[in-house]
């Protein structure tokens, strides 16, 4: 294809994507006609842009096109070789991409000898952008003089008016392909990248942000120094007329970067600064750390990617080392559990400060980033990790371990007898009589496990978990008082609660909290308190429940050897905040358990597991779908690597998730994550062994997925399952899902039964006007629509609204049922005439919905409210808004339920 035609075929793709796309083809036709092979070559074109998916509808993507365009064209450099330009002669293409090329030179004026890089731009992208982003270049690299960045040595145009920038020929590799090849360890790693953040910060100092920094623009020449390259899209802060301003120039230049290293802001379009560089700055220490970009192993699509940057919480840079990858370990001149020992810690920290989702808390600069590695390398307390005196006292001793040990030889030597070595030595003979207790009492604790699982039974008998726990009980109940008899009930108790055995978990506990009461060790007192009040929880004694949790937290010191006793009561605090409704206090006793555990040295990847479980639940019942969904990956990733995917954890973690999953409106997701834990926990061929909480949360999946006879039979099971373990909370939950089950098979007096039995069960446990009556009174109003009692349907919904409503306004859960509240009273104003009211309430519901929707992904609660507003605007007479809104249901609907759903058809239907 000549170059004059190229550009035809140029202009009339960017002409194409402008307009609608069922209006493209009518366009090419009357813009093309007398040639068809120029519409065939546009027309293909196209269709590449369409198969690129999502991504392009992100602002980052927006040249896309182009970049797609300017490949297929023909190369017009591709005889360049032998040529000269200005006062060079090109030797061979080194590199070449969507925006332009890069060509080996050689001085050829006989002055002197030197090798540079001359870089052309495509000339299918040589537009007025483009051309200025170009000049700017090389204006910005002559502002640049740094031994780490590449300097320009020339620029100008060729003969036949092409600009071009001769610049620095670096002869190395990748940083990280380096790094790798020679097999650096963490240490000359983190060296060797301070060069690099010496050069962003010089560039920095001069105002100038670089915006693409990744592995290929930091190459490492064989003498070890690193050079930063290609400031094609950097941007001048001080060009813009107010901070981080977006001017077309700077869009467009922000077009062409790189995904896998672009910040949140570059995705989204805001503000570029500094803190950009940041970020990328720490995802490539990240991968050069690590082996592994913080999005995971990949390989990533375009919009995972960006689902991932945008919405995700990494997971530590030491929890991607796991022992499948010890390549990455080798790479490092270390095995996996070494490596993941140096980067446990300040390391993990110090990455986690730089690719923050916010830009605000990053490191203020680059300065600040360097400055806390070169800490971390001179053993001195980092910036990124909360202060304390045993960390900065540990930092220290390992700057100066010979001066410590001689020091302490004197002093101990001459100081003997001195006061304050007396109160010194009390000081260590209790922390040394606290580590010789939690030495004995874990290995009463073993002795006692090792005797249940050998002697206290026949040998070969098979037996249950609940087998072992009652045999457990009937030990320890025997024994005499003693602290070691409290742990241990204490621990059969917890054991019982975590399986749902509620009924069996309480006097248990409740023993071994009478027990504590004559016990001085705060830990037993507040463990076994903060226990009870879990289980009275989840037993439905909300109000006993909550005084127990605060009397565990007064028992414990503000001591770090506390610090795991103070963590596990604010776990169990927060889900007895969960059962009253309190989600707030929930969320807030999450964060602050989480922060306790970074602040303490026992922080590790088992607990931090742990924590993210719950604060996923925390956020989930809080409504933050995005924030729910996120700690449960980083919780489920952590899992993993620990080699834990078919444990009780598993289970408990899998099953919050897909609870999530299924808030959030995506069903099909959901299913597949429940049908993994039923299988982790099922006996042999059976089901037997499956929780009935696990049983009713499929059952509900089911439901929505319009699987009625499946999610009775599993609904039915789970309510007798939990009456046989008298677990109030499970017979509740399943009596209100066995309502909504039959209601949707039309069994009204069966549904109205459920409701009649669980009414009074719920008053008897929870608050007035906790958000759960909520759920009653909306069966109750969806029963009179399907008897056509609608006046009273509509009432009733509206009593709905108003208790979520006011249990929202009083700190309490329940917002994220709201929307889908609006929605089924649409259905409601459309059944009674009210066409423009039932408009009203499916556009509210929209709009509570598209708020927490991340980009790219599909919910059947955003689907259905879309639905009503269809039905609505059908009703109202307005065919076109009827087909829009119905193909945005469709969209939804099908990936969240499937294409043969009711719902999914009624909107195929409607989008006719």
């Amino acid at each position: 294809m000549e170059i004059e035609r190229w550009k035809k075929v140029d202009n009339l793709l960017q002409s194409a994507l402008e307009i609608a796309p069922e209006r493209r083809e009518e366009f090419l036709r009357q813009e093309c006609d007398g040639d068809p092979s120029l519409a065939d070559e546009v027309m293909s074109l196209l269709t590449s842009y369409r198969r690129a998916g999502g991504f392009l509808e992100t602002p980052a993507a927006e040249m896309a096109a182009r970049a797609i365009a300017a490949e297929a064209a023909p190369a017009p450099c591709s005889s360049r070789a032998g040529q000269v330009v200005s006062h060079y002669r090109l030797l061979k293409m080194i590199g070449s991409g969507g925006m332009g090329t890069v060509w080996l030179a050689e001085r050829c004026d006989g002055r002197f000898e030197r090798k540079v890089a001359i870089k052309f731009i495509h000339l299918a992208v040589l537009d007025q952008a483009a051309t200025e982003r170009f000049k700017r270049e090389g204006a910005i690299l002559g502002k640049l003089s740094h031994p780490q960045i590449a300097e320009l040595v020339d620029a100008g145009l060729t003969a036949s008016g092409e600009p071009f920038l001769a610049l620095e020929y670096v002869e190395g590799q990748p940083i990280d392909v380096y790094c790798n090849r020679k097999k650096l360890d963490v240490e000359a790693r983190i060296r060797l990248f301070l060069l690099v953040l010496s050069a962003v910060a010089h560039a920095h100092s001069n105002l100038i942000v670089h915006r693409d920094i990744k592995p290929t623009n930091v190459l490492i020449r064989n003498d070890g120094e690193a050079k930063l390259l290609d400031f094609g899209i950097a941007k001048v802060l001080a060009d813009e007329t107010e901070v981080g301003a977006a001017t077309r120039l700077t869009m467009d230049g922000g077009a062409a970067l790189t995904p896998l290293f672009a910040a949140p802001e570059q995705l989204s379009q805001g503000a570029i600064t500094t803190a950009t560089d940041i970020y990328s700055l720490g995802v490539l220490l990240y991968m050069l750390l690590a082996g592994q970009h913080p999005a995971g192993p990949g390989p990533h699509s375009a919009a995972q990617l960006i689902k991932t940057i945008m919405d995700q919480e990494p997971p530590r840079a030491s929890g991607a080392i796991t022992s499948t990858n010890s390549d990455a370990a080798a790479a490092r001149s270390a095995t996996p559990e070494k490596l993941r020992r140096q980067l446990r810690g300040d390391l993990d920290r110090i990455i986690a400060k730089s690719i923050r989702k916010n830009p605000a808390e990053r490191y203020p600069s680059v300065g600040a980033f360097a400055d806390d590695l070169q800490r971390y390398l001179e053993h001195e307390p980092v910036l990124a990790r909360p202060d304390s005196v045993g960390y900065r006292m540990a930092k220290f001793v390992r700057r100066n371990r010979v001066a410590v040990a001689l020091a302490a030889i004197a002093f101990i030597a001459v100081t003997a007898g001195v006061t304050w070595i007396v109160i010194q030595n009390r000081k260590v003979r209790a922390e040394r009589d606290f580590a010789f207790s939690l030495l004995r009492r874990s290995e009463e604790h073993d002795d006692f496990l090792d005797f249940l699982l050998s002697d206290a039974a026949p040998s070969g008998k098979p037996f249950t978990v609940n087998d072992l726990l009652g045999r457990a009980a009937k030990i320890v109940e025997k024994q005499k008082p003693s602290a070691t008899q409290i742990e241990l009930l204490d621990w059969i108790g917890v054991d019982y609660s975590a399986q749902d055995q509620h009924g069996l978990a309480r006097p248990i506990l409740e023993h071994a909290y009478q027990l504590s009461r004559q016990s001085s060790d705060p830990g037993i007192r507040a463990s076994n308190s903060c226990a009870l009040g879990f289980a009275l929880a989840r037993d439905e004694d909300l109000s006993r429940s909550e005084a127990l949790i605060e009397e565990g937290l007064r028992e414990l010191p503000d001591d770090p050897q506390y610090a795991v006793d103070r963590v596990t009561c604010l776990r169990q605090g927060s889900m007895v905040s969960r059962e009253r409704g309190e989600t707030d206090e929930a969320v807030h006793r999450m964060e602050t358990a989480q922060r306790v555990l970074r602040a303490s040295p026992f922080d590790s990847d088992s607990f931090e597991m742990s924590l993210s479980l719950d604060l996923g639940e925390a956020y989930s019942e809080a409504g933050r779908d995005k924030q729910a969904l996120a700690e449960f990956q980083r919780g489920a990733t952590l899992m993993s690597s620990l080699g834990r995917d078919k444990t009780e954890t598993a289970v408990v973690l899998y099953n919050n998730w897909a609870l999530a999953l299924d808030q959030a409106g995506r069903p099909l997701e959901a299913e597949k994550i429940y049908r993994r834990v039923i299988d982790i926990s099922r006996d042999d061929s059976t089901e037997e062994a499956v929780s009935p909480m696990v049983l009713t949360n499929y059952a509900r999946v089911q439901r929505v997925l319009d699987h009625l006879d499946q999610a009775a039979d599993y609904a039915e099971r789970a309510h007798s399952k939990a009456v046989k373990t008298s677990d109030e909370l499970v017979i509740n939950q399943s009596l209100l899902e066995l309502a909504r089950i039959y209601r949707e098979q039309h069994d009204l007096a069966r549904a109205e039964a459920m409701i009649a039995e669980v009414e009074p069960r719920l008053h008897k446990d929870l608050p007035p006007g906790h958000y759960a009556f909520a759920a009653l009174t909306t069966e109750r109003a969806l029963i009179a629509q399907q008897k056509h009692d609608l006046p009273t349907a509509l009432r009733l919904m509206d009593q709905s609204i108003a208790t979520i409503d006011a249990a929202v306004k009083a700190g309490g859960e329940g917002a994220f049922s709201l929307p889908g509240l609006y929605t089924y009273r649409s259905e409601i104003d459309l059944a009674m005439g009210q066409a423009d009211q039932a408009a009203a309430d499916a556009d509210h519901a929209l709009a509570a919905l598209r708020s927490n929707q991340s980009p790219g992904e599909f919910s059947c609660k955003v689907g259905r409210a879309y639905l009503a507003q269809a039905r609505a605007l059908a009703s109202d007479g307005k065919p076109a808004a009827t087909r829009a809104a119905a193909s945005q249901a469709l969209t939804e609907l099908e990936a969240s339920l499937g294409p043969d759903h009711p719902d999914t058809a009624a909107a195929r239907l409607l989008a006719r």
